[in-house]
């Protein structure tokens, strides 16, 4: 493979970024590739150098205006006149007020950029579409996405944009594939491609049960977040059979939650005592859970009998060298996959991806492979085989929510990478898709 410059689209004014990236849809010219069904297994290719695959498609983009549409007809690009297109609203928060939220909304756009070259075909186009972070915006960007034929949407990413998309799209039966976590958003056409907190949870505690573990307690956060876990994990401990001992929760804004992690380290200590396999949850990251975690050690929760479990945001070096995480199981995407994402995305883009560039690599890939058909329709999208992506194996349901599959990892201090994959990704799901 050869090394190929940083994307040329990253200083461009609004624009001509979409203009750019419109050409770039339009011109990819590799078959469809490996995400959706997972038996299809065609190796990826990695873009070319310079952006524009087809011979002879060079665009002066400065002369291109992506929103130049008949009225009352679907959008197509000058150059893919003639051909059967699917088109895709890509909605994201370009001009968001905040820079964080701006940059994620440019790593998304070259995530669904590689997931382009890797495998779509001559007959798929993107219409980007800034939302700005807000409902207003979106219900906006719809109408124009209504107006030029979108057949698919990619986005919004806020639950409540998906919201104001689901609204605007219902009545054309156009499937919104967004970028939410929010689990209360999906349903009624709006599918969740994100890798949300329940999924995390489901999987971290099926696999604890299946190794033995069958009591286990909740730590964290007064939320909205931190209870959609916690009754997230009652569920699952019912499912799998288990008890659910304990949940402590310490105000959202606490550094130092001192009292609250001596009540609950006491009613853990003595369910370990009393033999129990005990596991114990804290869905926190970075300095916060550097401080918990020792802390509950300090009260009595032995961490080398006791369990301690958590969420994707542990999948971060800085936090395994924490003495009491050592032995610790958390769910992650499967670790070759997320690093050959990451050296494909670098050697483009020269630059780290964004954290849910993957998924929209994913969101991409699944939709360019189910609408190749020239159609995307609820029982393609709940193929109950799943779709095999960089994030995992996951499938929707019919509520719009995702099932997934991930990795299993175990902070190990002795290991040279500071964890290790203990569990792969399951290559199937079972039957139902619930």
């Amino acid at each position: 493979m050869t090394s190929r410059p940083a994307s040329r689209f990253v200083a461009l004014s609004p624009s001509l970024f979409f203009a750019a990236f419109l050409t770039l849809a339009g011109c990819a010219t590799q078959s469809p590739g490996p995400v959706a069904p997972i038996s299809t297994g065609d190796p990826r290719v990695d873009p070319v150098p310079g952006g524009v695959t087809g011979p002879g498609d060079v665009i002066d983009i400065e002369d291109m205006d992506p929103l130049d549409t008949v009225k009352g007809e679907a959008y197509t690009p000058p150059h893919m006149a003639g051909r059967e297109l699917i088109r895709a609203g890509v909605m994201l928060p370009f001009s968001d007020r905040r820079a964080s939220v701006r940059a994620q909304a440019e790593g998304m756009l070259a995530g669904i950029e590689l997931a382009l070259f890797d495998h779509a075909g001559e007959g798929f186009v993107i219409l980007p579409k800034d939302t700005k972070g807000s409902q207003s915006a979106t219900t906006e960007m719809a109408a124009e996405l209504i107006e030029q034929g979108a057949d698919l949407v990619l986005g919004p990413l806020f639950g409540a944009n998906v919201t104001a998309a689901r609204n605007a799209f219902v009545l054309e039966g156009t499937p919104v594939v967004s970028f939410s976590n929010d689990s209360g958003v999906a349903g009624g056409g709006a599918w969740l491609a994100s890798v949300a907190p329940e999924a995390e949870i489901a999987e971290i505690i099926k696999y604890a049960s299946l190794r033995g573990y069958d009591q286990f307690a909740f730590f964290g956060p007064q939320s909205s977040l931190g209870q959609k876990i916690e009754r997230t994990m009652q569920f699952e401990v019912a499912r799998t059979g288990g008890r659910m001992i304990a949940s402590g929760f310490y105000p959202a804004g606490t550094e130092s939650p001192t009292t609250e992690a001596e009540y609950f380290a006491s009613s853990i200590a003595l369910a370990a005592e009393s033999g129990g396999r005990v596991a114990v949850l804290v869905p926190e990251r970075g300095n916060r859970l550097r401080r918990i975690a020792p802390m509950l050690a300090f009260y009595g929760v032995d961490t080398r009998v006791v369990r301690m479990l958590g969420i994707g945001s542990w999948n971060d070096p800085a936090i395994w060298r924490e003495p009491s995480l050592n032995g610790a199981w958390f769910p992650a995407a499967p670790k070759a996959e997320v690093e050959d994402f990451k050296t494909r995305y670098q050697r483009q883009y020269g630059r780290a991806p964004s954290s849910l560039a993957a998924v929209a690599y994913d969101a991409t890939a699944m939709a360019i492979a189910l609408s190749a058909d020239g159609d995307l329709t609820t029982q393609e999208l709940t193929n109950p085989d799943g779709f095999a992506g960089v994030n995992g194996l996951f499938r929707f349901r019919y509520d719009g929510t995702a099932e997934r599959s991930l990795a299993i990892m175990e902070i190990d201090q002795s290991h040279e990478d500071g964890a290790k994959e203990i569990r792969a990704v399951a290559d199937s799901f079972d039957p139902s898709v619930g």
